[in-house]
């Protein structure tokens, strides 16, 4: 009897241990070569549903400039929480100057008050109106002593636009794996595998050859491991096994049926 590639349920993987198995296969492929297995037509799309499949296993969620971008916001809004309180006490300072120009100042920033419970582009923007007309009241700003807490808040509302570029920058990256379904990237490969047994198992019947042998051999292995690690059972030969328990003849490529036309792979 020739040597068969068994079934299993394949669905019942998880789709790290699905791409593992079909790395896997596709390493024994690429010993055999394709001529060998008599799959060159199916080789090449096989390898590329592979390749998807590993890259979505562990997606990235996370981002790198996150980690800078809540530094920078705390920063900045330590620093707009220092200036609004120093022009809060200043206004009933018993010193004329510091008292006219806090209260300048107040006036001036009423537009900003709880611009630190923001969303983060919004309070970028508010940020930089708010830098902005304490630059047009710099002798105010200096009056009170504030400064440095201004270019503090300057330099973090910098920082923050930096990073948030950075941000965007890391999801554009990402677009093209976020936009991938894992059930359609899993299906693609089982069906491209299911397809790739059922032509090396009919070679296997109608012309065998060491190199078929070998390759049933190395991926009966795998499928002896998968299907205790998925929980689930191998059937025989042509499929994922029929209703009654027995497992269909594989096709013979070229072959067809009565109506002259050749079965569609089992997927």
């Amino acid at each position: 009897m020739a040597n068969q590639i068994q079934f299993f349920g394949m669905s019942q993987m998880t789709i790290g241990s699905c791409s593992d198995f079909h790395t896997r296969v596709n390493n024994f492929i690429t010993t055999a070569t394709p001529a060998a297995l008599h799959i060159e037509s199916q080789a090449a799309a096989y390898a590329t549903a592979v390749e998807t499949l590993a890259s979505i296993v562990n997606r990235e969620r996370a981002f790198v400039s996150t980690q800078a971008l809540r530094e920078a916001d705390k920063v900045r809004d330590s620093a707009s929480g220092v200036i609004s309180q120093v022009v809060n006490a200043y206004l009933t300072s018993p010193v004329s100057e510091k008292q006219s120009a806090a209260r300048l100042l107040d006036a001036k920033m009423s537009p900003y008050r709880g611009i630190r419970n923001h969303e983060y582009t919004k309070q970028t923007a508010e940020v930089r109106g708010m830098l902005a007309m304490l630059d047009a009241e710099s002798d105010a700003v200096s009056a009170l002593g504030l400064d440095a807490e201004v270019e503090a808040l300057r330099e973090a509302n910098g920082t923050f636009d930096t990073q948030y570029y950075s941000r965007t920058a890391e999801a554009s990256t990402r677009m093209a794996q976020s936009t991938v379904k894992s059930d359609d990237v899993v299906a693609q490969a089982n069906s491209l595998y299911l397809e790739i047994v059922q032509i090396v198992n009919a070679y296997a019947i109608v012309q065998p050859s060491d190199e078929l042998d070998s390759f049933i051999g190395n991926v009966n292995g795998l499928v002896a491991s998968y299907s205790r690690i998925s929980g689930s059972s191998t059937t025989g030969s042509g499929g994922t096994g029929t209703p009654d328990g027995e497992s269909p003849e594989p096709s013979v490529p070229g072959g067809g049926d009565d109506s002259g036309e050749s079965p569609d792979p089992i997927v």
